[in-house]
């Protein structure tokens, strides 16, 4: 808003002309200059305004429907107890850059039709504050944000079917925002999606929300949500971006914590024995060896979709079937969202290096990938070295055997065609997306510990989790360890 001062009285006037909309008027006819000429429908106070212009809007129910701020740096100022109440079609759409619309003294309320979105923001840098958006589970989204730099304060928004607040575009903030969603509509409270760049959530709370109270999709980056809530009927907090950041968020508070050994029998005739994992590695050309300081072949400890709820790791159970060997233990999340089938291209078999991929924005240059098959169900893990389109270049990261050390160990596709899957498993400084690491040696075969984290790690619905061993003491082979997880399904 820009301001005047009045030298003599020293009253702020506003630098642009106003306009005035009043419900009770009898028409559009009059100028619209002032309140006693006020036009009756906030389309013909648009359609009059001019770039940096605002337009005051009384209390009243405006049942227009397609109404659109399509002119640069207009502000619309309604008075409390103001409705919005299309018909069809978005309630309100923004689409101009550098408007403003506010509720002064109170707040505006929108209520979209049925499969419809209250509010759509398209232009750049708009500001909106104090507006509730009513969808009564009938209306699909309250807020959808696609325009970059929009800032809104204080907006509400209950019931809707798909989302509170979609945000698409990049650096949005939203600051003192609630949501609250209803029984059965399977809704998002506020969804960041489209690969959008620096969204900030400061202080915003959400309830109800049965998918997710928050969710942050994949191609997502640097998104900030600080001192937010997560309340009551919220589905656990879903986070697939890279570099999120959650300081003091708050979700749904558990009553009891009830904890699970994977694998585990059931006492019912259901085998449960430990994951024996060892530092021996192997190739088609290569019988099983270790060698000091390399990594053995990786085996599943949780296979993806085993647990098909969001679940949380919160430690190791480790038994000695090697004593007086120091071992490191690495253990890596299985992305079951980040991951993408061979498509086309070369085989994927012993020495190959050149990978071909259905999806490869799924992957960057550093990531660590483990490759599947329904003939070597424990895969292989190798770096990525190059990203082109769909191709995937990849090398081993270290081998026994020296000149030997390109591409992949195992021939997946001449044994299984039709099987073979690529999962990021590490990516550097990527939240939920690094390695775990003990180091561990026992004096007897008959020893074992359990380690529980200072911090449970959170794991996404069907994510997995494989481990791979090291010998660093010396190359004896078949040295190793038996390996169960402690988790409970859900939030935390």
């Amino acid at each position: 808003m820009t301001y005047l001062p009045d030298t003599t009285k020293h009253i702020p006037k506003f630098g642009s002309e106003i306009w005035y909309v009043n419900n009770s008027a009898t028409d559009d006819t009059g100028p619209g200059t002032d309140p006693d000429t006020a036009f009756k429908t906030i389309g013909a106070g648009l359609t009059a305004a001019s770039a940096g212009d605002a337009i005051v809007i009384t209390a009243g129910t405006y049942t227009e429907t397609g109404l659109d701020v399509d002119k640069n740096n207009i502000e619309l100022w309604f008075e409390i107890g103001a409705i919005i109440a299309p018909a069809s079609g978005t309630a309100l759409t923004i689409s101009a850059d550098y408007c403003r619309v506010i509720c002064r003294e109170g707040a505006l309320s929108i209520t979209p039709a049925a499969g419809e979105t209250g509010v759509e923001i398209s232009g750049i840098f708009c500001y909106l504050a104090e507006i509730r958006v009513a969808c009564s589970s009938s209306a699909l989204i309250g807020f959808d944000i696609t325009g970059n730099g929009a800032d809104l304060r204080r907006c509400r928004c209950s019931a809707p079917l798909t989302a509170a607040f979609k945000i698409q575009g990049n650096k949005i903030k939203l600051e003192d925002c609630c949501t609250g969603g209803e029984s059965g509509d399977s809704s998002i409270g506020y969804w960041i999606t489209n690969s959008c760049d620096k969204t900030r959530l400061i202080n915003c709370g959400s309830q109800g929300h049965e998918t997710s109270g928050y969710q942050v999709d994949s191609g997502c980056t640097n998104v900030v949500a600080s001192n937010c809530h997560s309340g009551g009927g919220d589905g656990d907090r879903i986070d697939n971006g890279n570099f999120t950041h959650w300081p003091k968020f708050e979700g749904v508070s558990h009553k009891e914590e009830h904890y699970h050994c994977y694998p585990t029998t059931n006492g019912e005739g259901t085998a449960g024995a430990p994951i024996s994992v060892t530092s021996d590695a192997a190739d088609e050309t290569h019988a099983a060896a270790t060698t000091q300081d390399y990594y053995g072949e990786p085996k599943v400890i949780l296979p993806i979709t085993q647990i098909t709820n969001l679940w949380s790791w919160f430690g190791v159970n480790v038994f000695a079937n090697t004593a007086l060997k120091i071992f490191d233990l690495e253990c890596l999340r299985i992305n079951y969202t980040m991951s993408s089938a061979k498509n086309g291209g070369n085989a994927w078999d012993e020495g190959a290096t050149s990978l071909t991929v259905a999806d490869g924005s799924v992957f960057e240059t550093g990531d660590l990938v483990w490759i599947y098959s329904d003939y070597k169900t424990d895969g292989e893990i190798v770096r990525i070295t190059n990203v082109s389109t769909n191709v995937i270049t990849i090398e081993r990261e270290g081998s026994q055997w020296l000149a030997d050390n390109t591409g992949l160990r195992w021939d997946h596709t001449t044994n299984n065609a039709g099987t073979e899957e690529m999962y990021l498993v590490y990516r550097e400084g990527q939240w939920g997306m690094h390695d775990t690491n003990l180091q561990i040696s026992f004096a007897s075969t008959k020893d074992s510990i359990t380690e529980y984290f200072s911090n449970f790690r959170s794991f996404n619905a069907n994510d997995g989790l494989l481990a791979r061993l090291v010998n660093m003491t010396d190359s004896t082979n078949a040295g190793g360890l038996d390996v169960s997880i402690i988790y409970r399904e859900g939030g935390h």
